[in-house]
C-alpha cells in the first residue's frame, strides 16, 4: 500500500514513478503564474533600489547646493591678518568687509594667589590640609562663596574652591622638591585685578604673589584706550580678535570668494555623479528604470538646473558659462576656476547677484525649487515613484502568497488522489500475483498427476 503525507507522495506500484510524474507536471503548469509574477517582483525590487540610489544623489545634489547658498551668504566672510605673532582673528555673522587694524598694548596678567609656609606643612594633600578648619571663605572681588571640606584634605578644598564658580581656579603645588609640601594655588580666571583670598574663620589663608591686569588696545588708531579681562574680544559686529603678543596687527575682513569656488566645485561633483547615475537608466541594455518616466523627469530636472538664466541682473553674467561652467561631450559639468576668479575679481557683486540664494530669488533659488521637486519627503518624484513601486511589490507579495496558497493546497489533493489511486493498483498487483502462483501452482500439480 503506498503512504502519504500533506506534502510528499510515496508509491509502491509499479507506476508510481508515472503518478510521480502526473503530480509534478501539474504542479508546474499551475505554478506558472507564480513565476511570472516573481519575476515582476525582482523587478520592480531593482526598481526600488535603483529609485533610492538616484534619491541619494539628488539629495547630494541638494546638500551641495546647500553649501553654495551657505558660502555664498551676506554673512559669509574670511579674515586675513598681518601679524600673526600679535593676534589672530575669527570673524562671525554679523561681519562687514573692511579693514582694521589693533594696536595690542598689553595681553593682561591673572592675579596668583598661594598659601604661605606659617599654615600647616601638608605631605600628602589626599589626607592633609593647610587648615583644621572644615569651613572657609572665599572672597573674590568683594563677594563671598562659603566653601566646605568635611574630608579635611587639601584635594577636596581644592575640588570645593573650582566647584564654587567664583571665578578662580584653584590648583596643588609641590614647592618641597624631594622633601613634599604642599600647598593651595589660586588663580583668577580673567585677566584682571582680581582680589583674591581664603579665611578659615580665624586667619587667611593666601599671600598673593601677583596682581592681574587688563587686556589693553586700541583699534585703527583711535585715541582712546580699550581694556578687556579676556585675551579674546570684539573689535567690530561678527569680528573676534585673540591678543597674543604686543604689537600692531592689519585686519582684512572681505565676502569669501574662495569659499565659493570650493563650493561650486563640489556642486559640479554631485552634479556629475547625478547625471552618470541617470544615464545608467538610459537606452536597450539601460538599468532598472530604463523606459520609467523618471528617469526623463529627471535629466528634464539636470537641464533645467544647468541651464538658469536671470530674468535681470548684470549683463556680464548671465548664465553659469560666465562663471566658468560648461559642458562636455557626456553631459558632464567641467569647472574653470580661472573664469570664475576673474569674474569674481572683476565685481564679486555681480556674481552674488547672480547666485541670490536659496530663498532670495536668483541661481541659488531656481536650483533649490528644482531639486526640492524631486527630493521633497513628502511629494517629491522620486519619494511618488518609490511609493508607487512599494505598493506594486506589497500587492504582488499578497498575489504571489495567494497562488502559491492555492498551487499547495491543488497538489495535497493531487497527492492524496495519486496514492489512493497507487494503492488500487498495488492491491491488484498483489491479486495478478496471487492468481498466477496459484494457475502456477495447479499446473505443476497436473503434471505430478499424469506422470
Amino acid at each position: 500500500m503506498g503512504t502519504t503525507s500533506n506534502s510528499t507522495f510515496l508509491g509502491n506500484s509499479a507506476f508510481s514513478a508515472d503518478l510521480q510524474q502526473v503530480i509534478t507536471r501539474a504542479v508546474s503548469i499551475a505554478s506558472l503564474p507564480i513565476t511570472q509574477l516573481q519575476n515582476q517582483l525582482g523587478a520592480l525590487t531593482s526598481q526600488q533600489t535603483e529609485l533610492q540610489t538616484l534619491g541619494s544623489k539628488f539629495q547630494s545634489l541638494q546638500n551641495a547646493l546647500d553649501s553654495l547658498d551657505a558660502a555664498s551668504s551676506a554673512d559669509s566672510f574670511s579674515a586675513s591678518i598681518d601679524n600673526p605673532s600679535a593676534a589672530s582673528v575669527s570673524v562671525a555673522s554679523g561681519a562687514q568687509a573692511g579693514n582694521y587694524s589693533v594696536d595690542i598694548l598689553s595681553v593682561g596678567s591673572q592675579t596668583n594667589t598661594i598659601s604661605p609656609n606659617t599654615l600647616l606643612a601638608v605631605a600628602d594633600p589626599a589626607s592633609g590640609n593647610i587648615s583644621a578648619s572644615s569651613a572657609f571663605t572665599l572672597t573674590v572681588d568683594g563677594q563671598t562663596f562659603s566653601i566646605s571640606d568635611a574630608s579635611n584634605s587639601l584635594n577636596e578644598l581644592a575640588k570645593a574652591i573650582n566647584a564654587s564658580g567664583a571665578g578662580v581656579q584653584a590648583t596643588i603645588v609641590n614647592v618641597g622638591g624631594s622633601t613634599p609640601d604642599y600647598r593651595l594655588s589660586l588663580q583668577g580666571t580673567h585677566y584682571a585685578p582680581t582680589s583674591i583670598q581664603l579665611n578659615d574663620g580665624s586667619q587667611d589663608l593666601l599671600n598673593t604673589l601677583a596682581t592681574g591686569s587688563y587686556v589693553s588696545y586700541k583699534v585703527n588708531g583711535a585715541d582712546t584706550t580699550a581694556a578687556s579681562d579676556s585675551r579674546t574680544f570684539s573689535i567690530s559686529a561678527g569680528i573676534m580678535v585673540r591678543a597674543l603678543a604686543t604689537g600692531t596687527a592689519n585686519i582684512g575682513v572681505a565676502q569669501n570668494v574662495t569659499g565659493i569656488q570650493s563650493a561650486i566645485g563640489s556642486f559640479v561633483s554631485t552634479f556629475n555623479a547625478a547625471v552618470d547615475q541617470v544615464q545608467k537608466n538610459r537606452g536597450q541594455n539601460g538599468g532598472a528604470l530604463a523606459g520609467q518616466n523618471i528617469v526623463s523627469q529627471l535629466s528634464g530636472a539636470l537641464r533645467n538646473l544647468a541651464g538658469y538664466t536671470p530674468v535681470s541682473g548684470s549683463p556680464d553674467i548671465q548664465s553659469i558659462d560666465d562663471l566658468g561652467l560648461s559642458f562636455d561631450q557626456s553631459g558632464h559639468l567641467q569647472f574653470d576656476s580661472s573664469v570664475y576668479s576673474a569674474a569674481a575679481g572683476s565685481s564679486l557683486s555681480n556674481v552674488l547677484n547672480f547666485l541670490g540664494s536659496e530663498t532670495g530669488g536668483g541661481f541659488l533659488q531656481a536650483a533649490h525649487n528644482i531639486l526640492t521637486s524631486v527630493t521633497d519627503s513628502t511629494n517629491g518624484l522620486v519619494t511618488n515613484d518609490i511609493t508607487t513601486t512599494g505598493a506594486s511589490v506589497t500587492n504582488l507579495l499578497k498575489k504571489i502568497s495567494s497562488k502559491q496558497d492555492t498551487v499547495t493546497h491543488m497538489q495535497t489533493n493531487l497527492i492524496q488522489q495519486m496514492s489512493r489511486a497507487d494503492a488500487a493498483i498495488s492491491a491488484m498487483e498483489q491479486q495478478v500475483t496471487q492468481i498466477t502462483n496459484l494457475f502456477a501452482a495447479m499446473e505443476q500439480a497436473s503434471k505430478s498427476l499424469t506422470g
